[in-house]
């Protein structure tokens, strides 16, 4: 008997482009696929029928020779379409793309998350203890993850509880993962009031998240198994914990080191003075010495954040910013004004020198 025209059974004209092929062959498969006709051996046949004639038209190259010459022999020109490849990928390409059933269902990781934690900068410093909220899926208690509810599940139909279907095709044979029960061989025909059938519900869960010292902003930390639930028995995924750090008022932070800007009048400066400072530990205090110059640092050595490898500490730096008066009253005017009279030259050095060079350019 000759074999129908490719077109014809896919339904589409001769000129039809391959997304309209595909868009044929997938509604058809869809429709005679022996998973949604069971036991039905016209359907299994005109699936056959189907998928042969889109694995012809779906190639440029096969196609092009289709339509040249048709069907070369009594078997088919195209005969060893079904049968020239893995049988078994016949089948599969068409689960991929059109079902994406037929499976087993198999166990899932549960998916991560992440928390952003913000933090006060010493608490980044010195490390802390704190307890977050966070929503995530977990295994239903009602179900014990199962779905059902007590005396809710029975044996497959489809597939008398063995979790896959036998197929045969003249002398090979196939086993498929029941699409009914996804290769479990049981299916829920009542579900658990408290997830639905979903195993899984949304709880708030309290989790201890230590953060250890040194940690800097944008810093992620992970707690493994803190992520939702995984599903049929699969492993929890992770939480990732962002961490954001407060500005502090008188610290800015690079690596271990912190500093800290420190306003002084230009009498202690001068004069030299002990001035009282913060560090992350409390306040204390420093000696300037005399002449100290505006932008003048000082350093307290291990003052600084714990390395987080807990190798030492960085070092607090002291940045002196000294401070112009704004507002003379007479007498400081005449002071000064007397200061200056009685200088020498030598009590501003980058001045003098300044203005040396500036003359022997200048003139």
């Amino acid at each position: 008997m000759a074999k129908r025209d490719y077109y014809d059974i896919l339904g589409v004209k001769r000129n039809s482009s391959q997304e309209e092929i595909k868009k044929a062959y997938k509604k058809l498969a869809f429709e005679y696929h022996p998973d949604r006709n069971p036991g039905n051996p016209t359907a299994e046949e005109r699936f056959k029928d189907i998928n042969e004639a889109y694995q012809v038209l779906s190639n440029p190259d096969k196609r092009a020779q289709y339509d040249s010459f048709g069907h070369i022999s009594g078997e088919g020109f195209f005969s060893d379409v079904d049968f020239s490849r893995n049988f078994n990928d016949l089948f599969g390409n068409l689960f991929d793309e059109v079902f994406n059933v037929g499976r087993r269902r198999r166990p899932e990781r549960g998916m991560d998350l992440k928390y952003n934690l913000e933090l006060t900068f010493e608490e980044a410093a010195f490390g802390v203890e704190k307890e977050i909220i966070v929503p995530k899926r977990v295994i239903c208690s009602g179900c014990g993850g199962g779905g059902a509810a007590p005396g809710g599940e029975v044996v497959c139909v489809m597939c008398a509880g063995r979790g896959e279907v036998r197929y045969s095709e003249g002398f090979f044979a196939i086993s498929r993962t029941c699409s009914s029960c996804g290769g479990a061989g049981r299916v829920i025909k009542i579900s658990c009031h408290r997830c639905r059938g979903e195993r899984l519900i949304t709880s708030e869960q309290t989790i201890k998240v230590k953060v250890p010292p040194g940690v800097s902003e944008g810093a992620r930390l992970r707690i493994r198994g803190e992520g939702e639930a995984g599903y049929l028995g699969g492993p929890s995924g992770d939480l990732y914990v962002e961490i954001y750090v407060k500005e502090h008022p008188f610290f800015k932070r690079e690596g271990k080191d912190i500093f800290c800007e420190v306003p002084v009048g230009f009498v202690q400066a001068a004069l030299g003075a002990e001035i009282e400072i913060p560090t992350l530990e409390g306040k204390t205090t420093i000696r300037i010495p005399p002449g100290t110059q505006p932008g003048q640092s000082f350093r307290l050595k291990g003052k600084g954040v714990a390395s987080l490898n807990g190798k030492g500490k960085g070092d607090l730096y002291i940045r002196v910013q000294v401070e112009v008066p704004v507002k003379l009253n007479l007498k400081q005017k005449q002071l000064l004004e007397e200061f200056a009279r009685s200088g020498e030259g030598d009590e501003n050095p980058t001045v003098k020198k300044f203005f040396e060079k500036f003359r022997e350019l200048f003139g």
